[in-house]
């Protein structure tokens, strides 16, 4: 007769191994996760926008590129916000790359009327390295002025929508561009310049696009936007930023016409 026999010891034993074993790989599996949480720590995500540039002529004192959201009307330059910054490598040309990873402040959200696309402006600047946050705002002051200069001809601009053609934001831009960000070139424009003829047909243009023309320059009227000291368009691929030190807003609208 057979006799039956039972090993509560082994199967103990082997309860044991399938429990560590589970718990090992439970630990393993989560070993994976928390190395990515301490190398995602700094990790800011995609930039937003990524922009190159050099300074044009590097001074002696250290320099940092910088974005500064601009919230003034436009093409003020007076009353900025940093944005991003980025160092200023040494060689020639004294070139840099600009990440930007957060949208623009309320402070910088504007219209042009009514109704129209909400955006934010940007002046990609040198600014004094180190400089912070506070002082870029006070920017620029009489001992600044040999590290720190913008680029006079391009702003970063933000879109908050779509712009529908046959808009105002649509005569602004040069074309009717999509959401988000856009490198634009500015154009210096004497408004001494504009003949009579450019003038009415100008104003015209807005008419039908619902700008109101009493006669006036006011705010917010046809011939103020047409009378403007500048013009934008899109920047095309790959046009980089250049930052002219002592430059600190908007240059050449008052040369004699052509």
């Amino acid at each position: 007769m057979a006799v039956s026999r039972s090993f509560p010891a082994a199967g103990f034993v082997r309860e044991s191994e399938m429990r560590l074993g589970r718990q090992l790989l439970l630990a393993l599996a989560a070993l994976p996760c928390a190395c990515d949480s301490q190398a995602d720590s700094s990790y800011l995500g995609e930039p937003l926008i990524t922009l190159p540039g050099y300074v044009a002529s590097a001074g002696a004192a250290p320099l940092e590129a910088a974005m500064l959201w601009q919230r003034g009307p436009p093409p003020s330059a007076d009353d900025q916000e940093l944005a991003t910054r980025a160092p200023v490598r040494t060689g020639f040309p004294a070139s840099f790359t600009l990440h930007l990873y957060q949208p623009p402040p309320a402070a910088a959200r504007r219209t042009l009327a009514p109704g129209e696309v909400t955006f934010a402006r940007a002046n990609a600047g040198a600014v004094p390295y180190g400089i912070s946050a506070g002082g870029v705002s006070a920017l620029p002051t009489p001992s600044s002025n040999g590290a720190y200069g913008i680029d006079p001809n391009h702003w970063v601009l933000y879109l908050a929508a779509d712009v529908p053609p046959r808009s105002l934001t649509e005569w602004w831009l040069g074309a009717a561009l999509g959401a988000g960000f856009h490198l634009m070139r500015v154009t210096a424009v004497n408004p001494q310049c504009i003949s009579q003829q450019q003038m009415d047909a100008c104003v015209a243009d807005l008419v039908q696009r619902g700008v109101p023309d009493d006669g006036t320059t006011n705010e917010g009227t046809a011939r103020s936007f047409c009378r403007a000291p500048y013009r934008l368009s899109l920047a095309p691929p790959g046009d980089p930023l250049v930052l002219e030190l002592g430059t600190v807003g908007l240059g050449g609208s008052s040369g004699p016409c052509p």
